[in-house]
């Protein structure tokens, strides 16, 4: 399914996707009347708590475009997304857990599409 430029069409692709809607969800966390900060309060989190997890999407999101940071980028990602599914299951608004599935499942192709591709091994006989 993904080998050479299409791989690195996809891994680019979803890495656009995922900068996007993470800078979406992260930029508004440090606006005051973005609703978040109600969202927040009303789940029990701190003010310090909303401003991190914006500090740490966006940190995440500049570490999906540098190779070396990428896979602890993309696990940073996933852990928040966790966390937002978490909230969102447990508080109303069920539907609201949809998106961090989503996101979980395009970080998952990512992985995928960035990996090593593995060399194949040689194959020896009984004994």
């Amino acid at each position: 399914m993904f080998t050479g430029p299409r791989r690195r069409l996809t891994a680019l692709i979803l890495r656009i996707l995922l900068t996007l809607g993470f800078l979406a969800a992260a930029f508004p966390k440090f606006l005051p009347g973005s609703g978040w900060h109600a969202r927040f309060a009303a789940w029990g989190y701190s003010e310090q708590f909303l401003l991190l997890i914006g500090l740490l999407e966006v940190l995440a999101v500049v570490g999906l475009w540098f190779a070396r940071v990428a896979p602890y980028a993309q696990a940073l990602l996933a852990l928040i997304l966790c966390g937002a599914l978490y909230t969102n299951l447990v508080h109303p608004l069920r539907i609201e857990a949809l998106r961090p599935v989503l996101f979980l499942m395009l970080l998952t192709i990512l992985a995928f599409a960035q990996r090593a591709p593995v060399a194949p091994t040689p194959t020896t006989g009984p004994g």
